[in-house]
């Protein structure tokens, strides 16, 4: 027995030794560095290029050091822990009770301040959708209005760059010399004596052939002198209308008419010193000023505008002549006067019966007036026509009854529903 036991020891000690190193090999796993035959060998050995010896030297990295034991003492930890727990609990508790007092300190909402801001809230979203409409609509409206030079901006003749600034200076001249309502109040002059000799210079202006502007510019002065002059009688009456187509002459036209052209025009009722000297003192009286706004300067523009035809063009001129000849409209601004026409005429030719309709939004915008602005006028002018057909004072319907202007003066549409319908309503002022 005691010769087996030192022999089963041994392999036991074997074993263990054998063991061990098998534990060791299963960790650490050593490979052997390949040979590469381009580079050479990879590792941490360098060759010394000079003597063709290879030196090891490695990179051994920083020294590890051990980790520290952990000499901590439980019972100091869970005392830290406890003492931890009761301080945020107590700190936790006093802001609650401090929450709960602000809560107590404060007023209730009432349902009436919710229910109101509720209501309030309806109210926007109910609001946004017809902003929304307005926006649309305003687009729409932009969208309609075009330019109406668009076609003559590279015509130097038309200055469309300042055609603005001219009109609005003319409008300024409209307020700051305008001719005064019933201007014939405290005159000798009566209303129709003023018609007889403005029917008598239209019919001068046909035979001299003269421009219209001519016209327009004479009646101008004729009513301007009669504000300043009361003075004015029967006898020189026809002299003074005279002298006012005269001096039109001299800014209008380009080939002036002859003073005795003018006393013969008249049958001698004056002589050529009588109309100078009246010359004179109508350029005195009048502050020098002979060029007013005239509506047919505004009504050019205004069909320019507009893009009539050539018809609603003659209608709107021949409303504007039969207005010269009534005293009524005699204080009206012209460029009121020119929208009126221009509207009435293209409301007549196209047998709207609503007159607004025709006014489109470019007219809007480009002449600063609605309908409502020149309804009154509108309807004034509708009266002027029909009084026009059975008047004594019928040269500019002749005038306008040549197929020069398309006969438009007897035009079946001047005794149309619309003309009906609005000398029977009432006068919008």
């Amino acid at each position: 027995m005691n010769s087996r036991l030192p022999q089963t020891v041994s392999l036991i000690d074997s074993n263990q030794e054998n063991a061990r190193i098998k534990a060791k090999a299963a960790h650490v796993n050593i490979t052997q560095p390949t040979r590469r035959g381009a580079l050479g060998d990879v590792g941490n050995t360098l060759t010394d290029t000079r003597n063709g010896k290879k030196t090891e030297k490695t990179f051994m990295g920083p020294p590890v050091q051990p980790p520290a034991k952990n000499n901590f003492d439980l019972t100091k930890i869970k005392v830290a822990a406890t003492s931890n727990k009761d301080t945020t609990l107590k700190s936790t508790k006093e802001n609650v009770d401090a929450n709960k007092k602000k809560v107590l300190q404060t007023k209730p909402v009432r349902q009436e301040s919710i229910i109101l801001k509720k209501s309030s809230i309806v109210q926007v979203q109910t609001k946004a959708p017809e902003v929304i409409k307005t926006k649309q609509s305003q687009n729409v409206k932009n969208a309609t209005i075009y330019d109406p030079d668009e076609k003559t901006k590279d015509d130097p003749l038309m200055v469309t760059q300042y055609t603005q600034d001219i009109l609005a200076y003319l409008r300024s001249l409209e307020d700051q010399f305008p001719i005064k309502e019933k201007f014939l109040e405290d005159a000798k002059v009566t209303s129709r004596m003023r018609a007889t000799l403005v029917n008598w210079l239209v019919e001068i202006h046909l035979n001299l052939s003269l421009e219209l502007d001519t016209l327009y510019l004479s009646v101008t002065l004729i009513d301007r002198y009669l504000q300043v002059n009361k003075a004015v009688n029967r006898s020189i009456f026809q002299l003074v209308g005279s002298t006012a187509l005269f001096l039109a002459c001299k800014i209008e036209e380009l080939q002036l008419p002859e003073v005795s052209d003018f006393v013969y025009i008249a049958d001698n009722a004056f002589n050529r010193k009588q109309l100078l000297q009246m010359e004179v003192d109508m350029v005195r009286r009048l502050d020098f000023r002979m060029s007013w706004p005239l509506p047919i300067y505004f009504l050019r523009r205004y069909s320019k505008i507009a893009q009539v035809k050539s018809d609603q063009y003659n209608l709107s001129k021949y409303i504007l002549e039969l207005a010269l000849l009534d005293y009524s409209v005699a204080h009206v601004k012209p460029s009121i006067q020119a929208a009126a026409a221009c509207c009435l005429a293209m409301a007549i030719t196209n047998e709207v019966m609503d007159a607004s309709k025709v006014w489109t939004p470019t007219l809007v915008h480009y002449t600063t007036y609605h309908y409502s602005d020149f309804k009154s006028v509108a309807y004034e002018f509708a009266r002027i026509i029909v009084k026009a057909q059975t008047s004594k004072f019928d040269t500019v319907k002749q005038k306008y009854s040549k197929s020069k202007f398309e006969k438009i003066s007897l035009n079946f549409r001047l005794n149309g529903p619309l003309i009906r319908k609005m000398t029977l309503g009432p006068v919008f002022k």
